[in-house]
């Protein structure tokens, strides 16, 4: 009997995305097939489409999404056919030593999807059930494919340990930081907000950014200054993935406070160091425990996601709108596929 077939968006190579026709995947006995509903567009995307991260190829791209479950593994019993459900996006062995100690997302054997295994950008994907989850009933496809970045925020939060009314600048306010922005309220931080484009410094002062800079229209690192008073801010979080926000970065954090790198680039490295005791973290972001509760945040109206969709499109289109942005034809925040 032939193999049933499904459409994806494959890359081949640097600027070399097709659409083509794959068999659907087969599941193994832990493992559900998912009806993708919903895919959204990564940065980490962009930089694959352009050459700037390598992955082997041919490889399907992409690593949120959401979907309906379209078949279950015989060991499966958690989740049924018709279920709507998120996975995370890694893939880890559950018996190297960082796994045994419930670390998964540290896992040496980890693989992650669209990165090193087929991604999301298809009609079909395999999960293990383990990496599953159900959708509240009043959380869309959309909103559910967003998961990811927000896991990421809380992921970060819990490193920050913040207190109420310290002080938190933001570098880009992409999907990652506009999300960062959302969580680090919600902590009872201080947001400064920082990004070039205004529709998204906008979209941060929605979120309830204290202090919102376009470095094309103020030096950043002298407004934060001023802002804390010659002090720095307790933390900082790089979500631009730019060597020039990292060192703007370093140099706004106080003495003893800390610097999270989350932004996604080519060649980048660390701040120049000196003496001042800032603590540099660099967060995984595949499976750091926090699904869960991340879509209770959406699900009770704490988080919203709704407002990061610029675009949506059809599967077919990927490609072209892929070209788009790699040339900086089209300005966007999330681009949710509809395979």
């Amino acid at each position: 009997m032939p193999a049933e077939k499904m459409k994806a968006a494959v890359l081949h190579g640097k600027g070399d995305l097709r659409i083509q026709t794959l068999n659907i995947p087969e599941i193994s006995d832990n493992e559900v097939l998912i009806r993708v509903k919903a895919a959204s567009m990564c940065g980490t995307d962009i930089h694959f489409y352009k050459g700037e991260l390598e992955t082997k190829t041919p490889r399907v791209l992409g690593h949120d999404f959401s979907g309906i479950v379209a078949k279950v593994g015989s060991d499966v019993k958690e989740f049924n056919e018709g279920d709507r459900v998120i996975s995370e996006i890694i893939r880890y062995c559950g018996k190297c030593y960082h796994c045994n100690r419930g670390d998964h997302h540290l896992c040496v054997n980890a693989k992650y999807i669209g990165f090193e295994v087929d991604g999301s950008f298809a009609e079909y994907i395999a999960a293990p059930a383990r990496s599953v989850f159900k959708i509240p009933d009043n959380v869309s496809f959309d909103e559910a494919a967003m998961t990811e970045p927000l896991a990421l925020a809380l992921h970060v939060m819990d490193f920050i340990r913040p207190k109420a009314g310290e002080t938190i600048a933001i570098f880009g306010q992409g999907p990652v930081g506009l999300v960062q922005t959302q969580v680090a309220k919600l902590s009872g931080m201080v947001v400064i907000a920082i990004e070039t484009q205004p529709v998204r410094l906008k979209l941060s002062e929605e979120f309830g950014a204290d202090h919102t800079i376009n470095p094309k229209q103020a030096d950043a690192r002298k407004s934060i200054l001023r802002i804390t008073r010659g002090l720095g801010v307790d933390c900082s979080v790089e979500a631009a993935g730019l060597q020039e926000t990292i060192d703007q970065a370093f140099e706004v954090t106080r003495s003893g406070g800390k610097l999270v790198l989350v932004g996604a680039g080519r060649n980048l490295r660390g701040p120049s160091l000196r003496h001042s005791e800032v603590t540099i973290w660099a967060p995984s972001n595949g499976g750091v425990g926090k699904y869960p509760v991340a879509l209770q945040l959406v699900s009770e109206g704490k988080v919203d996601l709704r407002k990061l969709v610029t675009h949506r499109i059809p599967l077919h289109l990927l490609p072209g709108m892929m070209e788009d942005l790699s040339e900086n034809r089209l300005e966007a925040i999330k681009i949710i596929v509809k395979p």
